[in-house]
Order: structure tokens, then sequence, then C-alpha cells
């Protein structure tokens, strides 16, 4: 019984490793998106490099790009 169990979490784990993998946003430094601020205003079109650069906002959440959401930048400090 103890080696069933052994197994069903060896297998829960590597699933939750496999989803928090699967769900982490991969940006190229070289992908071109349409950066848009908090009131989803589009402020520029550019690398996520270009955007660090001219983040307009001093707050946590600067601009997040329009076609990957979960892709936000905030100002260098």
């Amino acid at each position: 019984m103890t080696k069933m169990k052994f197994a069903f979490a060896a297998m829960a784990a590597l699933i939750g490793v496999g989803g928090a993998y699967a769900s982490k946003p991969s940006s190229k430094p070289s992908t071109v998106h349409t950066w848009r601020d908090i009131n989803n205003v589009t402020q520029m079109i550019g690398t996520t490099a270009d955007a660090e650069a001219a983040c307009p906002g001093s707050d946590v959440f600067c601009l997040r790009a329009a076609d990957a959401s979960s892709l936000i930048v905030k100002q260098l400090q």
C-alpha cells in the first residue's frame, strides 16, 4: 500500500511541475508585442526590452502585452 501511495504522489508531483512549466509565458527578447497601459490604451509596439526602456509609469504595473496578457513589464529601477 505504501508503494502505491508513493507512486500516486510521484505522478501528482510530475503533473504539477509539468503544468507550471506549460503555463509559464515564453517570450523571446526579439518578439514584437503591442504594449498597452493599465487603461488598455496602446502605448507602443516593440520588444520587451523596448517596453522596459520606454515604460511611462512608475508603478509596479507599467505595460501589458496585448497578445500575452501574462507578460507584464514594470519600470526599470
